[in-house]
């Protein structure tokens, strides 16, 4: 059996997080998280519909998982044990824990965030190698010129914390500490797709408490090899966990090309592409 699942959390507006890239040393804020939860609101019915409608089409179940008991469960042993960590990023560890839920009874496994729009009717599990490897996109790309940054002019680099740059250096730092090689890939992980076997082998969860708490070590070292502008930026990114688990649990990864995952942050896009992450949420283009 498979499944499609995706996670919709409307955050109450005070515990929404800022965003921001840094000018002169001081955090800019912004409302972008604001913009994101109104515009996942209004669009609700239709992101739910269109996600839906392609498991149907590809014979998977669907399953959308919202505020509940057993997310306000989750979600209060980290405000109990780790205050420190966004109800976002929470969010996003909690799409982790429900692919792991998940592997206990479907045979695959397909997660969508929910700004992504299906626009095909092929199959998304037989289109990637999934029986050996874990199936998502990387953001190599997006992170190199911000690596370079980092390196050459270190007291330019004023990116946010979602920068994928800001995600390559937290995950360098992870695996260096750990003795890794620590030059490694940056993931989105806004469409993910494995079997039972390789969700396990991730064991993303596995010493989790260890991992967080290495994190924390990280951001706060203050004999810190990272320049200051690189360390302030180390957050507790689901991505980050991600990319360190597939090193150290030796993980192949299926990279998703971008016909696969067109990431949406302008007008300009592959209008036949097959999947949408629309991370403008100008959700009116594709529903």
């Amino acid at each position: 059996m498979n499944v499609i699942f995706s996670i919709y959390v409307d955050i109450a507006e005070e515990n929404l997080d800022n965003p921001g890239w840094w000018e002169n040393g001081v955090q800019v804020k912004t409302d972008k998280s604001l913009q994101t939860k109104n515009a996942l609101k209004a669009y609700y019915d239709r992101l739910n519909k269109v996600k839906k409608d392609y498991a149907n089409n590809i014979n998977a179940d669907y399953i959308l998982f919202e505020g509940g008991k057993d997310y306000d469960e989750y979600c209060d042993f980290f405000k109990n044990n780790y205050p420190q960590i966004s109800e976002y990023d929470i969010i996003n560890f909690y799409k982790q824990w429900k692919m792991k839920d998940l592997a206990e009874q479907y045979d695959k496994i397909c997660y969508l965030d929910f700004d992504v729009v299906p626009n095909t009717k092929e199959n998304i599990f037989k289109a990637h190698k999934i029986d050996t490897h874990f199936a998502c996109a990387e953001n190599n790309h997006l992170a190199s010129e911000g690596k370079r940054l980092a390196i050459n002019d270190p007291d330019r680099y004023q990116t946010c914390i979602r920068n994928p740059a800001s995600k390559f250096w937290n995950c360098h730092a992870m695996l260096s500490e750990e003795g890794y090689e620590p030059d490694t890939d940056v993931f989105n992980t806004g469409i993910m797709v494995a079997t039972k076997e390789i969700v396990k082998k991730l064991d993303y969860f596995g010493d989790f408490e260890k991992v967080l708490e290495l994190m924390t070590h990280l951001k706060e070292d203050e004999n810190s090899m990272y320049p200051p502008t690189v360390q302030r930026v180390f957050n507790y990114d689901n991505e980050t966990v991600f990319a360190y688990k597939r090193v150290i649990n030796e993980v192949d990864i299926d990279y998703i090309n971008d016909d696969w995952h067109w990431r949406v942050d302008s007008v300009i896009f592959k209008k036949d592409a097959k999947m949408f992450h629309v991370m403008n949420k100008k959700f009116g283009y594709f529903l």
